[in-house]
């Protein structure tokens, strides 16, 4: 396993969102770990590269050099297809071929793991539960599929912190069915929404995670689909849901007397009162699973609570970069229909909204193109504006036949402003051009992760606008 230092590994697509963590993870635990990503080949040095090297990860070009005689396994992304270099020379030599969310469940599987299972809110989820065992005196191990903001002890960007203690907080992935691998202590599922996969799918899933869960599992109950996924004798349940909603069952933690301000939100469960500097409802949800978590753990209500008014953040989770001239620039990881309605609800602004969404390829954009279209259309005003990035194109052999025009045109139909901005640089110039104070900016999408860098030099337009 990785833990062991005789084991040799190598990551492809090791600069992915969720593969750097990990390997990043199995070298500080000893192993010899080397890696390969295509934005290396391309002469695209991201930071986190660094961040790969500074913990003893091994970088090499995506050519297969990496995959040698005596490699324990070569660690896989989705995102690599069976005709990349690294799979060939691997399948040439009998050497097996992991995928990512199954090389970290067996990980997890030698610790005491909360796993966080859901299609929205789980990175800020597990980020917050991380930040409540660790502020009272846990000390877990922590890994995410997005960077926490502020965790003590984080090893950089911050999606993985290696503790002292047994716990293991980890977010578990739904996308390619390992999400049923894992074995935890405690499961907690946020939400479950058509992302991914068709519901019935990921139902199956949830089920079988639950099947294997050892202690307990914290359910949000004022989902509906979430009602469909068998509840096994053997597990004791912690169930959540906020004050109003309907619910399947009846709850036992609620969260009430909710208010939401444009910089954070505050509500009740019981006597305890909790403040999570971030807005939209969403982040009430968030902060009502993260705190039961906490608690089927051994931790206090109250002080779960208490905790989350000191919680910084994820990376790209309504992440706030600044602000000039009076408007404010966000950037978010938002891609789906669901993720998307959310964060532009919590991000309403008093003037308009200018929102730069780049699809996060082809089959993702084919899969969502009609429920995505009706929700921007039910969310976006006359006065927001919506600039459409062409979509991401991360190579390989995907069906090309569908674009960005194809969710723009329908929009223009029912009188929203929506455009295809074939450049960053002309949607950049359109954002600081046209945006007013009291505007508010944010950028969206998954998979590509030049997109913060990008938010940020929307900001630097704004400034250099302002004379700032």
């Amino acid at each position: 396993m990785s833990s062991n230092p005789a084991k040799r590994y190598h990551f492809s697509g090791v600069g992915g969102s969720g593969m750097a963590p990990l390997a990043q993870l199995t070298a500080l635990l000893g192993a010899r770990v080397t890696g390969s990503d295509r934005n290396l080949d391309r002469g695209l040095r991201l930071p986190i590269f660094d961040a790969l090297e500074e913990a003893g990860v091994g970088l090499l070009a995506q050519d297969g050099s990496g995959v040698i005689p005596g490699l324990d396994a070569l660690i896989h992304s989705t995102a690599v297809e069976p005709t990349n270099p690294d799979f060939i020379r691997a399948r040439e030599l009998g050497i097996p071929c992991i995928r990512r969310g199954s090389f970290l469940a067996e990980l997890a599987a030698e610790r005491r793991a909360i796993a966080i299972a859901g299609t929205s809110g789980k990175s800020t989820v597990t980020a917050m539960v991380a930040h409540i065992l660790l502020e009272s005196g846990l000390d877990p191990s922590f890994l995410g599929g997005g960077a926490a903001i502020d965790l003590a002890g984080s090893f950089p960007p911050g999606s993985l912190r290696v503790g002292g203690s047994d716990w293991f907080v980890v977010e578990t992935d739904e996308s390619d069915g390992s999400v049923a691998e894992f074995s935890p202590a405690i499961a907690t599922l946020t939400n479950l929404t058509r992302d991914h996969k068709e519901i019935d799918a990921t139902v199956a899933l949830f089920g079988s995670l639950l099947s294997r869960t050892k202690e307990r599992a914290v359910v949000n109950v004022a989902d509906p689909a979430l009602a469909n996924v068998p509840r096994p004798g053997h597990l004791s349940f912690l169930t959540v849901a906020l004050e109003g909603e309907p619910t399947w069952i009846t709850p036992d933690l609620v969260a009430g007397e909710i208010r939401l301000a444009p910089n954070g939100v505050r509500f009740t469960i019981g006597s305890a009162e909790a403040r999570v500097p971030f807005p939209g409802i969403l982040t009430v949800q968030n902060g009502l699973i993260a705190i039961a978590t906490a608690h089927a753990a051994g931790i206090s209500v109250a002080a779960a609570a208490r905790s989350l008014e000191r919680f910084g953040g994820v990376r790209r989770r309504l992440e706030r970069i600044g602000a000039a001239d009076g408007i404010d620039v966000f950037d978010d990881f938002g891609h789906n229909p669901v993720k998307i309605r959310m964060s532009i609800e919590a991000l309403r602004p008093q003037g308009s909204l200018w929102v730069y969404y780049q699809p996060h390829g082809y089959g993702p954009t084919r899969f969502f193109r009609d429920e995505l279209i009706e929700t921007l259309r039910a969310v976006l005003r006359p006065r927001d504006h919506l600039l459409l990035a062409p979509i991401y194109d991360a190579g390989g052999t995907a069906d090309r036949t569908i674009s960005s025009e194809d969710i723009a045109e329908p929009l223009r139909r029912s009188h929203l402003s929506a455009k295809v901005s074939p450049s960053r640089e002309e949607a950049l110039r359109d954002m600081v051009e046209n945006a007013r104070r009291g505007d508010r900016i944010v950028v969206m999408g998954a998979r590509d992760d030049t997109l913060p860098s990008y938010a940020r030099e929307i900001l630097a337009g704004l400034l250099a606008r302002s004379g700032e």
